[in-house]
């Protein structure tokens, strides 16, 4: 028969191990937290970010993207948003031909990454979808009513010139400039051939903006 300190010393031996079996389940279940929250921070490859748009579509921008298959998801995630989204807002219109202007689509690329994270739920908070309310949708808005108002599809004909691609004005010059203003910080005399040049990119941008 167990004599009572025995029992005694059981008793608290029991104690003591539900206890600690207590502690480790406190601990198991703040680990599973803490996993849970480096999960959303840090994604591993191939999971959706959510700061990158629905679809794990990637940070960053349309005129940089080289995938064949990044593209095509990133575009059809981005015309589900425009649908869900921007054009509910009143002052949001897209003329027919806004695929065809990589300035419009690069805009909305970016404001549908930062509508995802403003929206966030782990990253996201209220200051940041009051910035996008007042400032990145509005913003945007009025550069493309800017860029394309009164655009559409048809004048997007073989002889446009809104199918050439855009050229960065006499990038001969580069290499001058770059060896110039490593140099002491200064900037070569233009060239007669440079000013040339400029002169008839001045006359191209004017018949541009003046069609």
């Amino acid at each position: 028969m167990t004599d009572a300190p025995t029992l005694q010393a059981l008793a608290r031996a029991l104690e003591r191990s539900q206890r600690r079996v207590g502690e480790l389940e406190a601990l198991v279940r703040q680990l599973a937290a803490d996993v849970t929250t480096l999960a959303r921070s840090h994604p591993s490859a191939g999971a959706s970010d959510p700061a990158a748009g629905e679809g794990g579509r990637p940070v960053g921008g349309w005129l940089g993207v080289s995938d064949p298959d990044v593209a095509t998801g990133g575009l059809q995630d981005l015309m589900s948003w425009v649908e869900a989204v921007y054009l509910w807002y009143p002052d949001a219109e897209l003329p027919s031909c806004w695929l065809w202007h990589p300035a419009v689509v690069e805009e909305l690329w970016w404001l549908h990454g930062a509508y995802a994270s403003a929206f966030d739920e782990s990253a996201g908070s209220w200051s940041r979808i009051g910035d996008w309310h007042e400032r990145f949708r509005p913003g945007v808005v009025r550069r493309l009513h800017a860029a394309v108002g009164g655009c559409e599809l048809a004048l997007h004909t073989p002889d446009s010139t809104l199918l050439v691609p855009p050229v960065a004005p006499l990038p001969d010059a580069a290499s001058g400039i770059a060896h110039s203003w490593t140099n002491g910080r200064r900037l070569p005399e233009p060239t007669p051939y440079e000013l040339l040049a400029a002169a008839r990119h001045e006359r191209e941008q004017h018949r541009k903006n003046h069609r």
